[in-house]
């Protein structure tokens, strides 16, 4: 796929999904005003409750992640091509990133409300810098910003070039691969959670080795 393929798809349309974000925020701020209004008890929630939402938050942030990731390489891979039209790929492609990195987000901006850790704004920003597992937390905060370096090069194909934007995207590796290791060692509910981890990763796996292995030969055939 070509850059001009890449930019005439809907994708080269940020303003929707601002759009899309705006709207949402909207809908979020009046239900909350509404409910402060005709049911302020509501309103007041516990620090467990806040807890669960944390860990909620990030469960359900990571298999969003996990989806774009292996959305993303069936999609590089061509798999898709022949059930889904390609501009159709890539949106769900994009919005599953953008959910993945909203809901990464507020997994981050709960940690400020919960009494459970002493989290500040800058350890949310500053890997490394926070009070629990700071290396392993750390992981998921570059993980975070690579989430966001891959999307947005989304939008700037056409200026950045197509390869450029092919190389930047690799980055979404390492995106995947240090959101996992932050929620196996900082998470949890690893237990639990242990399965999804195996099966995603493994998925991962699966579908890259298929990239590579397929690479190799539309070079040799190329070639040929």
């Amino acid at each position: 796929m070509t850059s001009s393929n890449l930019s005439s798809s809907s994708l080269s349309s940020p303003l929707r999904w601002v759009a899309y974000t705006l709207v949402m925020a909207l809908l979020i701020a009046a239900s909350a005003w509404l409910t402060a209004r005709m049911a302020p008890d509501v309103l007041t929630v516990s620090n467990e409750t806040i807890w669960y939402a944390i860990r909620a938050s990030g469960n359900v942030a990571y298999l969003l992640l996990a989806a774009s990731t292996v959305w993303g390489i069936m999609l590089s891979s061509k798999i898709l091509k022949r059930w889904i039209p390609t501009a159709v790929a890539l949106d769900l492609h994009n919005y599953l990133s953008w959910l993945a990195i909203g809901l990464s987000a507020l997994h981050a901006a709960l940690l400020l409300a919960s009494s459970y850790f002493d989290y500040h704004l800058l350890n949310l920003f500053v890997p490394f810098t926070g009070p629990f597992k700071p290396f392993w937390v750390g992981l998921g905060i570059i993980g975070l910003y690579l989430m966001i370096l891959t999307t947005v090069t989304f939008y700037l194909i056409e200026r950045i070039g197509y390869i450029a934007f092919h190389r930047i995207h690799a980055l979404a590796y390492l995106a995947f691969v240090g959101s996992l290791l932050h929620s196996i060692v900082a998470g949890t509910d690893t237990p639990a959670m242990a399965p999804v981890y195996l099966a995603t990763g493994l998925m991962v796996l699966f579908v890259t080795t298929y990239r590579i292995l397929s690479m190799g030969q539309s070079q040799s055939r190329s070639s040929n």
